[in-house]
């Protein structure tokens, strides 16, 4: 607990809960043992307010991962890929700079796959998960397993460490999810150390207008209904509300999302699920254009590098979307 706020936080699952406001999950952890926190004394439950839509953020995010659980693929990536991606694509930094990162801190893990990337990639680091959602208990046995890894739920907002306590501070695909883009960031990136690194991927706001033809098209259809119409129904409906629909609409583009994806054959019913539910149920989903992001990089004192779409396209076999930059901050 803490002797400031005299606030107490569950360890639940080998998972710290520092989230600053109360959940179901905290409150039955309060009923469940009653006489163990009488003892504590003049100690109460975090009390303060969410952040902006943080409640059905969490909401969204904690069906959407406990449907997926520790499968196989994460949204089109094999673990495999999400190794290169990271290494080659997004993050770019050469043999030593990685041997020189101590400590990394991984924004937004889901159920913890990407977590057990960085510690592959970081191998001579700490590696610290946190996420918003409540999925990620469920995961605190397999991730305490693995060494030098750590897993907690909290808010990115309030997070529970000091400013300058990481090498490498890594989001991906993640403080779009927010209320907003850009305070995230700034929420994120003093938590860097001088001369470490915060790497970021964010929705593009080109990516629906570069691709020519019938394709550039579908892709602007796609963002339409996705984005502007089942997003605002569905992250404001109730949780059955929006399980039924879920399922019933993973029910009818499973069979051409299998066909269409290269492996067809590993590709489940969770997975269409899942990346549906990250489409179409989340409050937020920003979008954002590169300059701008490289500019919020630059006001922050770090020195941008930009992913790699040329290495993204040998791997994958076709076009990278979105905003990656990872930036090394100025000493």
């Amino acid at each position: 607990y803490s002797r400031r706020t005299r606030h107490w936080y569950p360890i639940i699952n080998h998972v710290p809960v520092m989230l600053t406001f109360r959940t179901a999950l905290v409150e039955a952890f309060a009923r469940d043992h009653a006489g163990v926190l009488a003892e504590i004394g003049d100690c109460r439950a975090p009390d303060q307010s969410p952040m902006p839509g943080e409640r059905s953020v969490q909401a969204t995010f904690t069906e959407e991962w406990s449907a997926l659980g520790d499968d196989d693929h994460t949204f089109v990536y094999t673990d495999d890929q999400l190794e290169a991606l990271h290494r080659d694509v997004w993050l770019r930094m050469t043999d030593d700079e990685r041997a020189a990162v101590t400590s990394v801190l991984n924004v937004g893990i889901g159920f913890g796959k990407e977590t057990r990337v960085l510690a592959d990639l970081f191998a001579s680091a700490m590696t610290v998960g946190v996420d918003l959602n409540l999925a990620l208990v469920s995961a605190g046995k397999l991730l305490a397993g693995i060494p030098r890894t750590h897993a907690v739920v909290a808010s990115l907002f309030r997070l529970p460490f000091e400013a300058s306590a990481f090498d490498h501070v890594h989001s991906q695909g993640v403080i779009h999810h927010t209320y907003s883009t850009k305070a995230a960031f700034d929420a994120i990136a003093p938590l860097v150390k001088p001369r470490g690194s915060l790497f970021i991927w964010v929705y593009g706001a080109e990516d629906a207008h570069v691709v020519p033809g019938l394709r550039g098209w579908m892709v602007w259809l796609y963002w339409v209904i996705t984005h502007r119409i089942f997003r605002p129904v569905l992250s404001r409906s109730p949780a059955a509300v929006r399980r039924v629909a879920m399922y019933a609409i993973a029910g009818v583009l499973h069979p051409f999302l299998k066909l269409r994806n290269p492996r067809g054959k590993d590709w489940r019913f969770v997975n269409t699920l899942h990346g549906l539910y990250d489409s179409m149920t989340p409050r937020y989903a920003h979008q954002h254009g590169f300059n701008e992001v490289v500019e919020w990089f630059e006001d922050a004192g770090f020195e941008p590098r930009l992913q790699s779409p040329a290495t993204y396209r040998k791997l994958m076999g076709s076009r990278l979307l979105g905003v990656g930059v990872n930036g090394r901050r100025k000493a």
